[in-house]
């Protein structure tokens, strides 16, 4: 099967949609597909997301043709798709785990800013399931830039209790990041605050 570069199938978009989608198609769904299944370890789920993905590329194909780049794209669309699927399944999302493998190389390094508004997502979602005093003891540490003393004093808890409730919110994050993708745990851990919570 002949394969068509971006621009060229972008070019293609701007005189006639239907045939950029189709040659976006030939080009990428198995590509697609095989990094979804990766990822979801459904066959029928895979197929949906990989769907999704080019019915998002047909939605805004007028935006796409002002570059040169649509794989790019249809990996960030991919990816979101398959963070949605994580948030609606956390027994998938443990599953995954067992079959993840790291981030193709050639994935694009232009969309590391993506990466980060994801792992950003799923940080906040933990948080928001932690124990009321974890949760404030963590912001404190965290968004209050604040030592064990200073929380010790402020919430009149002992030092080894916040130093206790920061070990076990870390243990939460470490425990969702790495569920969520091992090849990004690193980079989760650092915008977390993991790397820094604790003294």
């Amino acid at each position: 099967m002949q394969q068509f570069s971006d621009s060229h199938i972008l070019a293609t978009a701007q005189t006639n949609k239907t045939k950029a989608l189709e040659l976006a198609f030939d080009n990428y769904w198995e590509l697609l597909f095989r990094h979804a299944y990766r990822k979801l370890q459904s066959d029928e789920l895979a197929k949906d997301v990989v769907q999704e993905v080019f019915i998002a590329m047909w939605e805004n194909l007028e935006k796409l043709t002002a570059q040169n780049e649509l794989l790019p794209y249809l990996y960030a669309v991919l990816r979101n798709r398959i963070l949605i699927q994580y948030k609606k399944n956390s027994v998938r999302l443990r599953y995954a785990v067992d079959h993840a493998k790291k981030e193709e190389s050639f994935e694009p390094s232009s969309h590391q800013l993506l990466l980060n508004k994801e792992l950003q997502s799923i940080i906040n979602d933990e948080i928001s399931k932690m124990p009321s005093r974890m949760r404030e003891i963590y912001s404190l540490k965290k968004e209050g830039d604040c030592s064990i003393k200073e929380i010790s004093e402020k919430l009149s808890l002992s030092e080894q209790t916040v130093k206790n409730q920061l070990q076990n919110a870390s243990n939460r994050l470490k425990q969702r990041l790495n569920c969520y993708d091992p090849s990004l745990f690193k980079i989760g851990l650092i915008i977390s605050g993991v790397y820094t919570i604790l003294p």
